[in-house]
């Protein structure tokens, strides 16, 4: 048997008969003091409503009395009635009949018909037995003009119970009145008879027998309370004999399962620290030994996991081939996981020089020097060296945007370094060990071809839609916006316009200052309407010495405008190519959509044509679609 088991047993007899007592005495004392206490209501309440109805039944005689000492002085008896009922005669079917010598001088409207001349029932105030339902009342009187008699009755309804309920403060008892030939009256809301019954038989003044009753209140479910309470008492008491024995017993066992535990390679058990005694001193050295191992397990498990996990996320990384703004972030974000840092940059290769191109996390202060000459501070010697550069303290460096600790990979493809890979950490963390060091160079290694391949393809797929003549958009570029242009002003209602612009006399150029003269023209045109137009606008080379505007959200009017600032500044400034000051004039078309086309390839037509047109018309000049014939 174990010590837990002995010392349950002990507790047990000593705990558990005071508590069995208690329970055995509020079982059977409580419910004998609730069913006395419901007795007394019940009694207190019929006898109260008993004497409620004796009083009603004393006010109606009085009032027939009052009715015939009325008539009999004089008054009208339709008038005395009336005003009876307005004093309440009347509000439970109740009336009153006026006789003199047996004839009916006057009645309630509510009186039945053919009109009673005698009470339909003993009077109230003189009943000894069980009546009818009725508080009934009769006054005779001798005048002058012969025997006067008064008829007053007053049903008793459930209405009226209630009254007399309220009137005799009995709401928390169910009352009945039980009258003659087995009629019983019950009140409006009757909840049925309880099991607690007083009765006060009818009397004088009772035309009913009045019946109270309340329910038991310790049946039904209550009647099981003594038994519940005695269960939740021995229930109660077994609990707190075993609490008790568990924080007596409880340290030695725990330390017994720890112990068990650490031999079986569960380093994560911790004993309780709470003791003030030797068992507490025990188990804070416990407690210190095992958590020495656990720091130890996990440091090599988690290493081991960032590795695995780092060398998945490289590959994840890699495939962001093409995208080289996603691939910077994601390899930042790779890299603060990997090292387990609070920022990370990278730095791209720029001639002699690298200059900062992503800062990771997003918002983060970007570093104070920008670009960084190859040599010079953490990052230049990363390049020049072409190996891991870190510092051991938090010496200040351009590349720090914590003013913290710094590592740093190069980042190669070939023989060449594109760039460098930064991590931080703040001033205040550990240094960067060798194997994070090593970590971070496994992270940066194949991460420089990916960079040197996307930047290559991002070249190329500018070279795709910019011309290389004068830097300007392409025809693909041209055509590709102007369709998004017309697709977008369609959706929202918008206008977009197109400026087409021809050098005048071109050729003349070509062949009287040479070709690289032309070419120099065409792309000092490119940069003058740069200057001229808005930056939503798009400059781009249309054929050979035509190039196009693209002004989003402007009608024919504004972009006719445009066109004429355009030939007025080159009238006024020549373009300068080299050391030449060459003047031109240009003629312009001018379309919009949707007045002069219905789609983006009609719009370059147009405008086109106008271009054309105004070609026609004598150079230098600007002509809108709108005024050439043949387009609409």
């Amino acid at each position: 048997m174990s010590i837990r088991t002995r010392l349950a047993i002990v507790l047990a007899a000593v705990v558990l008969p005071v508590l069995l007592l208690a329970g055995l005495v509020a079982g059977v004392l409580l419910p004998r003091a609730l069913v006395d206490g419901q007795r007394r209501d019940v009694d207190r309440a019929t006898v109260a409503l008993a004497t409620a109805l004796g009083t009603e039944c004393w006010a109606l005689g009085d009032r027939a009395e009052v009715i015939a000492l009325a008539v009999a002085n004089g008054r009208p008896p339709a008038t005395v009635l009336a005003e009876e009922t307005r004093g309440g005669l009347g509000a439970e079917r109740g009336y009153a009949v006026i006789l003199r010598g047996g004839t009916v001088l006057a009645a309630s409207p509510a009186a039945p018909r053919p009109t009673p001349r005698e009470l339909p029932t003993t009077r109230c105030s003189t009943v000894t037995d069980r009546a009818g339902a009725l508080l009934a009342e009769r006054v005779d009187l001798t005048t002058t003009q012969g025997r006067l008699s008064v008829l007053v009755v007053e049903p008793l309804t459930p209405g009226r119970l209630d009254a007399l309920a309220r009137q005799a403060a009995v709401d928390d008892v169910r009352t009945v009145l039980l009258c003659g030939g087995g009629v019983e009256v019950h009140p409006s809301r009757d909840t049925g008879t309880g099991s607690i019954v007083r009765t006060v038989e009818a009397g004088q003044g009772r035309p009913c027998a009045v019946q109270g009753s309340a329910p038991d209140p310790t049946g039904g479910v209550r009647a099981w309370l003594p038994l519940l309470l005695i269960a939740l008492v021995l229930l109660l008491a077994a609990g707190l004999v075993r609490w008790l024995a568990r924080e007596l017993t409880g340290p030695l066992l725990a330390l017994s399962r720890g112990a068990r535990r650490i031999a079986e390679g569960d380093l994560s058990v911790r004993l309780p620290e709470d003791r003030g005694d030797e068992v507490g001193d025990l188990a804070r050295e416990f407690n210190a030994m095992a958590g020495e191992l656990d720091r130890r397990h996990t440091e090599l498990t988690a290493g081991r996991e960032r590795l695995d996990a780092t060398l998945h996320s490289t590959a994840a990384t890699l495939q962001r081939t093409h995208d080289l703004d996603g691939l910077l972030a994601a390899l930042c974000a790779l890299a603060e996981t990997a090292t387990g840092s609070a920022a990370a940059t990278v730095w791209l290769r720029e001639g002699s020089a690298v200059r900062v191109r992503v800062v990771h996390p997003i918002g983060t202060a970007r570093p104070a020097t920008g670009r960084v000459p190859v040599g010079a501070g953490l990052v230049g010697r990363c390049v020049d060296q072409r190996r891991v550069v870190r510092t051991d303290d938090a010496a200040p460096d351009g590349a720090a945007v914590l003013a913290g600790r710094l590592c740093a990979a190069p980042l190669v493809s070939g023989d060449d370094v594109v760039g460098v890979l930064v991590v931080e950490r703040a001033a205040t963390a550990e240094p960067y060990a060798d194997e994070t060091a090593d970590l971070l160079a496994l992270v940066a290694g194949p991460a420089g071809v990916a960079i040197d391949n996307a930047m290559l393809h991002r070249a190329a797929q500018r070279q795709s839609v910019i011309d290389p003549l004068t830097g300007a958009g392409n025809l693909r570029m041209l055509t590709s916006t102007l369709g998004r242009e017309v697709v977008r002003a369609r959706k929202f209602g918008r206008q977009v316009s197109l400026l087409v612009v021809d050098i005048d006399r071109f050729r003349r150029i070509n062949d009287q200052r040479g070709h690289s003269v032309g070419d120099g023209v065409l792309t000092a045109l490119t940069a003058r309407l740069g200057e001229l137009v808005s930056p939503v606008d798009l400059v781009a080379r249309y054929g050979g010495e035509e190039l196009a505007v693209l002004v989003p959200e402007q009608g024919a009017e504004g972009a006719a405008a445009l066109a004429q600032r355009i030939l007025a500044d080159l009238r006024t400034r020549p373009l300068q190519v080299g050391d030449q000051s060459i003047p031109i004039t240009c003629s312009i078309g001018v379309a919009t959509w949707p007045d002069d086309a219905g789609s983006a390839a009609e719009l370059l037509a147009a405008a086109d044509a106008a271009m054309v047109a105004a070609k026609d018309r004598g150079r230098d000049r600007t002509v809108t679609a709108g005024s050439v014939t043949g387009l609409h």
